[in-house]
């Protein structure tokens, strides 16, 4: 009778790690605050370099600054911001639960490959929704909406599969206490995350009409947010490792 020497192949269920969810929510924390740097490092160029009565490469970054959408979502910033941020956090979920098992290869590059799907639905859905056309093509800055919007998906993509491949246990001593407690402040960093961006965006906007001269109401309210994020990432990891010192 001959034996099979070939290992056994592994369901999808099965090669999707037991901590999915919190490092889901920690990596795609992770990747939108990339995202939106980089977001932000654009609109600032362009900004600066933009002119409607320049060349038409001018014309073009001059039209990424001034037009449909950011005249829409002027008066609406913080709910920009927070679906933003939310939005980071679902499709990090979703790639976690479902994707990054399914795929092969390094953790960057299933990051990128997945956040080539959220870059389709932006400039075939998303931009014409806005009042921006199909590929962006309302706006009048040639190809930069498609490109910058590319780019900004990749950044996404890169940060969300390099952080999620990193394990928490990494370089801890390989024992049950030691990779216990690494869980359990993993878990708890998942928990403080999202309730630290809710209330960060809280303070944010109740503080950001009041505060004169420090910088516009997004800006704020996005700090105040990030803020609030760090906060709650700290705060529950000591909460995850204080609750499995008193249960132990």
């Amino acid at each position: 009778m001959s034996m099979s020497l070939r290992a056994p192949i592994r369901t999808r269920a099965e090669a999707r790690r037991e901590d999915w969810l919190p490092d889901s929510v920690l990596s795609g924390f992770a990747a939108t605050i990339a995202m939106t740097v980089c977001f932000a490092i654009a609109y600032g160029l362009a900004k600066a370099i933009g002119n409607a009565d320049g060349g038409t490469v001018v014309r073009w970054f001059s039209a990424l600054v001034d037009n449909e959408i950011t005249r829409n979502t002027s008066d609406i910033v913080v709910l920009a911001i927070a679906l933003n941020l939310l939005m980071g956090l679902a499709l990090a979920l979703v790639y976690g639960r479902f994707v990054e098992p399914a795929l092969s290869g390094p953790g960057w590059r299933k990051g990128m490959l997945f956040a080539l799907v959220p870059w389709v639905f932006s400039v075939v859905a998303f931009l014409p929704l806005m009042g921006g056309g199909p590929f962006g093509s309302d706006i009048g800055a040639g190809p930069l909406p498609i490109l910058g919007n590319l780019i900004l998906h990749l950044v996404y993509g890169t940060v969300l599969g390099g952080v999620y491949c990193i394990a928490l246990e990494a370089g801890l001593d390989d024992n049950p206490t030691d990779r216990a407690n690494a869980v359990r402040a993993e878990r708890g960093a998942a928990i403080g995350v999202p309730i630290g961006i809710v209330v960060g965006l809280l303070v944010g906007w109740a503080v950001s009409s009041t505060v004169d001269g420090v910088g516009s109401q997004a800006a704020i309210v996005l700090g105040i947010s990030i803020v609030g994020a760090g906060f709650g990432l700290l705060a529950g990891s000591m909460a995850g490792m204080g609750s499995g010192r008193t249960t132990a």
